[in-house]
């Protein structure tokens, strides 16, 4: 039977996830020599090398790949089971990953963590924001119990719990000098300088297959995956940006900014959803705030 030892594995890991022996040993406080005696034990444990040394740092060989995914999907099972204890003594505890995409901070925080950590104080959250690929990345690898993005594509690893319809709309400064109309089409909206998100988010892989399709190219003198730049380009009157009416409710309630809908040309389709790995049994701090994500502003049409 396989026997491995916490803390020789603790510095297997973090081997792989520092890249180097002596990052590792900074990351976990210990001697290098230290972090090679606990791997060296480890592989003579486990009758196999796990790790390949060269000149650039360390990686995992075929059998530390193995390893790697044993320890981590044993950390998820222990969660599991920890929280599976909690709720048998009805304690409300744990905590939960989110993956987020950048769009969804503001409403994820305003309508539903505030009013979820109020009522179960004992739950954390470790959250990561990024692009769609980041998120459908961070739940199919599990690194993320649930997850926030917009355009998902499909995939059989995932499973859609929330989703709704969010049309694309056209943002500008209110009464600034690209407050012209109540409406946009492509042919206007490519002469008026614009800030988008690159390809990798949901969005501007959408307003790019839209330039595709009907062969027109948006003046985008600005592309980036930061929302808060988005804002502060259109805030500054330097032109419009395209995204769902539910990323900017606080600037629409202002009244700093107007949203203007796209009279042709970029797809109404659009689709916020809510995600998690298909087959994965989440733990029941996750379970609970699911109902309150659902409650969101991008989940009601």
């Amino acid at each position: 039977m396989l026997n491995i030892e916490p803390r020789q594995s603790a510095c297997f890991l973090a081997a792989m996830q520092c890249g180097t022996v002596r990052a590792a040993a900074e990351h976990l406080a210990l001697e290098p020599s230290t972090i090679s005696r606990n791997i060296a034990a480890l592989e003579t444990a486990l009758a196999t090398t796990l790790i390949e040394r060269g000149r650039s740092g360390v990686r995992a060989t075929e059998a530390g790949v193995l390893l790697m995914a044993f320890l981590k999907r044993q950390d998820r099972e222990l969660d599991l089971l920890q929280s599976e204890f909690d709720a048998l003594a009805n304690m409300k505890r744990g905590s939960v990953s989110i993956a987020v995409g950048e769009g969804f901070v503001g409403d994820l925080f305003d309508n539903a963590l505030a009013n979820f950590s109020s009522m179960y104080p004992e739950i954390t959250f470790a959250l990561t924001v990024g692009s769609t690929e980041h998120v459908i990345r961070q739940v199919t690898s599990e690194q993320a119990h649930l997850g926030l993005a917009y355009n998902v594509g499909t995939d059989s690893q995932v499973r859609v719990e929330a989703a709704s319809t969010q049309p694309l709309v056209v943002l500008v400064k209110r009464g600034g000098v690209f407050d012209t109309q109540k409406s946009f089409d492509l042919t206007t909206l490519a002469t008026i300088p614009c800030a988008i998100p690159p390809k990798s988010f949901g969005i501007g892989s959408m307003i790019a297959a839209v330039e595709v399709q009907q062969g027109v190219r948006l003046r985008a003198v600005i592309e980036t995956g930061s929302i808060s730049a988005l804002k502060a380009f259109v805030r500054n009157d330097m032109g419009c940006t395209i995204l769902p009416q539910f990323v900017v409710e606080s600037e629409l309630s202002a009244q700093t900014m107007v949203a203007r809908s796209i009279s042709s040309g970029i797809s109404a389709d659009g689709v916020s959803s809510l995600l998690r790995k298909e087959g994965r049994k989440l733990p029941q701090a996750a379970r609970l705030l699911i109902k309150h994500l659902k409650s969101m502003s991008a989940f009601t049409e």
